[in-house]
């Protein structure tokens, strides 16, 4: 961070005052600072505020290049598309693009893009993964919205390298799943908690849950997926019989250890979600 004129003439000055050739040159007192010893209408205080801003006009210069010129590296260039806004246009300012917001009251509510992934092909194209939060349900934004989003991109992304918008529908998951839990607890026909008087399905929650804080473009893992459901109440052993991926029109396909997605983001269509629940002493018998 550029240092400001006072401190920059402040360095400067007491490296003087406190020179021992100097203060012998000059008939000076130790210890006293430079504002006791010299007047502002001085000779040396005049050439100390000339040196102080030129340096502090360089060290501006110097930082205000080194913001424009960052490297577009993927976290850089994922920060960028995070920062776009809708329905604005980007100006030329400084060396680089960016939005004016003078006057503008609802900047926060105009960026329409909640999440955001971005990876390097094999072929140096540049993938970026989006979407947009829905009152807590993560979902594409509009085809207007995705041309604006593109030609943004355009602008801001290092000329010839090429961009590849992935702005999809959540790839999709399909569960069958035998749980083993505390019948005194758990109603073995819907699996809600029997020991409240609120409404609570635990295993439900915790799939949920599971889905809701799984890092954006992050891996769909059975076994994480599995812990996570042990953790709910009532819940002594979950068996992952069928798990199953697929996106935009393509079948099923069984899925091993861990899932990646296309669009950034899984959902369970309830259709494609089943639970069996058995009383826990069936696992002892």
């Amino acid at each position: 961070m550029a240092r400001d004129r006072k401190t920059i003439k402040k360095e400067m000055t007491d490296a003087f005052i406190q020179n021992a050739d100097v203060q012998t040159l000059y008939g000076l007192t130790p210890g006293s600072s430079f504002e006791q010893e010299f007047s502002l209408v001085s000779l040396e205080n005049i050439i100390f505020e000339i040196i102080s801003f030129c340096i502090w006009t360089h060290e501006q210069i110097v930082e205000r290049n080194a913001q424009n010129s960052r490297p577009q590296n993927l976290p850089n260039f994922r920060a960028a598309v995070l920062n776009f806004h809708d329905g604005l246009e980007l100006v030329w300012k400084d060396g680089a693009f960016s939005y004016d917001l003078t006057g503008v009251t609802d900047a926060e509510e105009r960026k329409i893009i909640d999440r955001c992934a971005v990876l390097e092909s094999d072929d140096g194209e540049l993938v970026v993964k989006i979407a947009t939060d829905n009152a807590g349900s993560l979902e594409p934004v509009t085809e207007p919205q995705k041309t604006r989003v593109l030609s943004y991109l355009r602008q801001i992304k290092v000329p010839g390298v090429k961009i590849r918008l992935i702005n999809e529908t959540a790839d999709l998951l399909k569960v069958n799943l035998t749980v083993y839990v505390d019948p005194m607890i758990i109603d073995m026909g819907t699996g809600q908690l029997l020991n409240t008087s609120e409404e609570v399905y635990p295993v439900k929650d915790a799939i949920d849950n599971y889905l809701a804080n799984l890092e954006f473009n992050g891996a769909f893992v059975k076994d994480y997926f599995r812990a996570e459901i042990s953790k709910a109440e009532g819940v002594k052993l979950p068996v992952v019989d069928l798990l199953q991926w697929k996106y935009a029109s393509l079948p099923f396909i069984d899925v091993g250890e861990w899932q990646t997605s296309n669009a950034g983001y899984f959902k369970i269509l309830p259709e494609n979600l089943t639970i069996n629940y058995l009383p826990n002493v069936l696992v002892n018998s």
